[in-house]
């Protein structure tokens, strides 16, 4: 948290959301202008890492929002998705005084998290992906936004 306050944060305000990122990431695009009458909006956050060789990888973060549909929904269950996954896990959490759902993997070369939150009318989902090596830091930045993160 420390090296958030000298590094400093970015803000994201566009429609319903908004939230705070790190300043080492950058806003790479965005889709939709995330208001009530969007039926889709998201936006792509990334970041660079080095590998031990010195090489930059991309991590990145994504905030989507989509209208719930009208009928049926058939996903596969929380559980079918974390038993067909390796090193995975489900957790629930508060977002924003929102309960929202946690599936997180961690494999041996990237590591995806995805929060899931219901609000109104709406399904948002946060998402990252990022190399193993850059999961501690890719992690405190997507900590950072959800504890940010604003959904009017």
């Amino acid at each position: 948290m420390f090296a958030f306050a000298l590094g400093g944060n970015n803000t994201f305000n566009s429609g319903t959301v908004s939230f705070q990122y790190p300043n080492s990431w950058s806003q790479e695009n965005q889709v939709g202008n995330f208001s009530n009458s969007s039926i889709y909006s998201a936006v792509t956050l990334t970041a660079n890492y080095a590998d031990a060789s010195g090489k930059n990888q991309p991590a990145y973060i994504v905030v989507q929002m989509q209208q719930k549909t009208n009928g049926a929904l058939n996903l596969p269950t929380t559980n079918n998705i974390v038993l067909n996954t390796t090193n995975s896990s489900v957790a629930s959490t508060t977002v924003n005084n929102v309960t929202a759902s946690q599936i997180g993997s961690v494999g041996t070369n990237i590591a995806t998290k995805y929060t899931i939150i219901d609000k109104n009318n709406n399904y948002y989902l946060l998402t990252y992906i990022c190399p193993r090596f850059a999961l501690n830091q890719t992690e405190q930045a997507y900590n950072n936004l959800l504890t940010s993160l604003k959904i009017n």
